[in-house]
């Protein structure tokens, strides 16, 4: 599991009326929101308060790594960026163990790892893996 994260990445922009924020997706750096003023008690507090008023809505939270990231770059089959799980057809190699698949299965021959992603048969519901 990656390390959790505050807010996605961001940018601070000095005003008279307050700070307003960017906040960009963790992967491709798209702009994703510009937050009105905010003011805060510290840096930290008024960051948050931008972050959890207008930013947050605009993100998915990858749920291996942490990064927030745009809808685009966000495999909703998984929960997580498509830097920890990109879109394939199928793996030429073992994310986990690194080895090359000639005859690629489900499990990792070497390592006996899931090679593919469960997809919609199986979602995660916060508590577990359910069937719909």
């Amino acid at each position: 599991m990656g390390r959790k994260r505050a807010t996605a990445d961001f940018q601070v922009i000095a005003g008279a009326e307050g700070n307003r924020y960017r906040f960009y997706c963790g992967l491709s750096g798209a702009l994703m929101c510009t937050t009105g003023p905010c003011r805060g008690d510290t840096p930290e507090e008024e960051l948050l308060l931008a972050w959890e008023t207008e930013g947050r809505q605009h993100f998915n939270e990858c749920r291996s790594c942490g990064r927030y990231v745009s809808n685009a770059m966000y495999n909703v089959e998984v929960w997580e960026c498509v830097g920890c799980a990109p879109y394939e057809a199928e793996a030429k190699f073992c994310k986990s163990c690194g080895a090359k698949l000639d005859d690629p299965g489900r499990i990792c021959p070497r390592c006996g790892r899931l090679l593919k992603y469960p997809g919609r048969e199986n979602v995660y519901d916060g508590c577990g893996k359910s069937e719909i």
